[in-house]
């Protein structure tokens, strides 16, 4: 069903009458009937092929996503060391929060030689050290060929002369798969590393340490291992599948990652994705995806249901930290190479909240595009996106808590989940929960109207909380978003949501050191959530009888702030025991120590408890 057949194009260029290598003889023995690889075939001191340490393959990685890969990602194509510095900080000087930066191609001397192109990134380490200063993190886009030709097709790119620098060592050795046959690819024509060779790993890695050592955080892995065209790959154990070639050079980059810079390092792969000519497929194991990215979507409303079919699919098979290209990638349209798909603020503004309420919302721009620079709606463009952008910061507790008790799972169970199991059902639709307590309808045309189906409980309106709830298993019709802030979006009674809360936008507080947690009870039934904010899980839960609705909080050295959706104003609430003043309004709590307030537009009473020693029950009196 997905978007495009799209080729790698020369435009004229001399250098790329080279041809893709023809097919590996399919009558090569089978791999398990070739026995371990011995090294023999490259292994002569003045050959430079003998690398130490190669027998050594990185261990299995413990599959893990550390908190700051929750936060709000940004990339753009073609860019440089002063453009990447104006490009996070046009972000952060608009209030509008950044976590990671991807450095996508051309970063390099050529591709993929690990260097830093010194044109481009001079002094790459002090860069990554200046990124970590602002609390961005760095992401370096790669794949596993290297080039006896490169070149960049979008404007702007680098030009290549001659082969990478580490061709022909690799060539010699013996380190590229279906010996050395050579493979087009969108960035020129290359080799495979053979990821079953440990000397061509040792090798690998070496390059790599370069920017490992300066402080990178993680790859975004593209699919260049789909360029490899034979449905059997020629390797230094013997024959394998390309899946079993694909998944082992997902996993390579990760382990070596993780052995060299700890388990904060990420790769962002590919899970369920079908694009180019290719047919669907899954790229990396689950296991191997802490960072699972639907790339490469049309900039349009196809590409906006793709991206969300994909998300379904990779879901449904497990995979837990899931995102895509916020609001598409590709600039053509697919009849007709030269023409440009026009930008669509409308299309941009529904892609915006998708991403948002996803668990990795990661903004890629092409050219100079920025929202603050978007060719129509530019204000209106960065306020609605400051305001998901502060939204999906303000859930990290949320998704980092839920992704860590799904990997503690025997099967891991994706935070995305659509609410329809059956994916014929999904076109036109795509509703799904995020986590347990959220319930989000995107909106897929340019109407900003659809029918929401509620799932079974009851279900209370993010935009508009001091409503009565929606009973579940009815349908919600004709629900109006036709304002671009908005999608329709719900949050399930007996919810118990962390945030932390940065800015004002939200109208959920202040900035602040204490953790905000909205609660909404559900009568005669406790329910709870396990927070992971420190060294070990700790437990909140709430409960509502007929006299009160009780809160127990963990010991938090910062404290808390707690709004609790209540039909009326409690007459009283307590901490302990110990009865908290009321205050006049939100000011007045932000700069309280304690008290409480009740919002009655929003019915929600709001309450601040100091921290402690030990934990806390909060209880309001009706």
């Amino acid at each position: 069903m997905k978007r495009r057949a799209i080729l790698p194009l020369c435009l004229g260029l001399a250098a790329c009458s080279e041809s893709p290598s023809a097919p590996v003889d399919a009558g090569v023995a089978d791999a398990s009937d070739a026995g371990a690889y011995d090294g023999s075939a490259a292994d002569a001191a003045d050959s430079g092929c003998a690398w130490d340490g190669a027998m050594e393959e990185p261990p299995e990685p413990a599959l893990h996503t550390p908190r700051w890969a929750f936060e709000p990602w940004i990339s753009k194509d073609i860019s440089d060391r002063a453009d990447t510095y104006a490009f996070v900080d046009g972000f952060i000087s608009r209030e509008i929060p950044v976590g990671a930066v991807v450095l996508d191609s051309p970063w390099e001397t050529h591709y993929n030689t690990f260097i830093p192109s010194p044109t481009r990134y001079g002094d790459f380490p002090g860069m990554v050290r200046d990124m970590h200063m602002r609390g961005v993190r760095v992401v370096l886009w790669t794949t596993q060929l290297v080039n006896s030709i490169g070149y960049d097709l979008e404007v702007g790119g680098d030009i290549y002369r001659g082969p990478a620098e580490n061709l022909a060592q690799g060539d010699a050795c013996g380190f590229f798969v279906n010996d050395s046959a050579r493979y087009m690819w969108w960035k020129g024509t290359g080799s495979s590393v053979d990821f079953f060779n440990p000397r061509a790993l040792a090798w690998w890695h070496r390059q790599q340490d370069v920017v490992l050592d300066a402080g990178i955080d993680g790859w975004k892995l593209d699919f260049g291992d789909s360029y490899v065209t034979t449905a059997r790959v020629s390797t230094a154990r013997g024959m394998v599948s390309h899946q079993e070639y694909s998944e082992r050079y997902y996993r390579d980059f990760l382990a070596y990652g993780v052995q060299r810079r700890g388990r904060e390092f990420v790769t962002m792969v590919r899970a369920y994705d079908e694009s180019y000519q290719f047919p669907g497929r899954f790229f990396a194991r689950r296991e191997h995806a802490p960072v699972v990215w639907m790339g490469d979507n049309r900039r349009d409303w196809v590409g906006l249901s793709d991206a969300l079919d994909h998300t379904f699919r990779s879901a449904r098979a497990g995979y837990v930290m899931l995102g895509s290209d916020l609001g598409g990638y590709l600039d053509r349209d697919d009849r007709n190479l030269m023409q440009l798909v026009p930008y669509d603020p409308v299309n941009f503004a529904r892609w915006t909240a998708v991403s948002a309420l996803a668990l990795h919302a990661a903004a890629r721009y092409r050219g100079n595009l920025t929202p603050w620079t978007a060719p129509e709606q530019a204000m209106e463009t960065v306020a609605r996106y400051r305001y998901w952008a502060h939204l999906h910061h303000a859930l990290v507790p949320y998704l980092y808590a839920h992704a860590q008790e799904a990997y503690a799972m025997t099967t891991p169970v994706s935070l995305v989940r659509p609410v329809s199991a059956d994916a014929n059902t999904w076109a036109n639709d795509y509703r799904y929960m995020l986590g347990d307590a959220l319930l989000v309808a995107p909106i897929l045309d340019a109407t900003g109207r659809r029918d929401v189906p509620l799932p079974i409980g009851r279900w209370f309106d993010w935009w508009d909380l001091g409503a009565d709830p929606h009973p579940g298993e009815t349908t919600l019709s004709n629900v109006d978003a036709t304002d671009l802030l908005r999608v329709p979006l719900y949050v399930r009674e007996g919810s118990i949501l962390p945030l932390r809360v940065d800015h004002p936008v939200l109208n959920l507080g202040s900035p602040g050191s204490a953790l905000t947690l909205l609660v909404f009870p559900r009568a005669s039934q406790a329910t709870s959530v396990r927070l992971h904010e420190g060294d070990a899980p700790a437990e909140v839960t709430a409960s509502q009888t007929a006299t009160a609705v009780d809160v127990t909080l963990p010991m938090s050295a910062s404290g808390y702030v707690v709004g609790v959706r209540v039909a009326a104003a409690p007459t009283a609430v307590s901490a302990m025991g110990r009865a908290l003043a009321t205050v006049a309004d939100r000011a007045a709590l932000d700069a309280a120590t304690e008290g409480w307030f009740y919002e009655p537009a929003r019915k929600l009473a709001w309450v601040r408890v100091a921290g402690g020693a030990g934990s806390v029950r909060v209880s309001l009196a009706p």
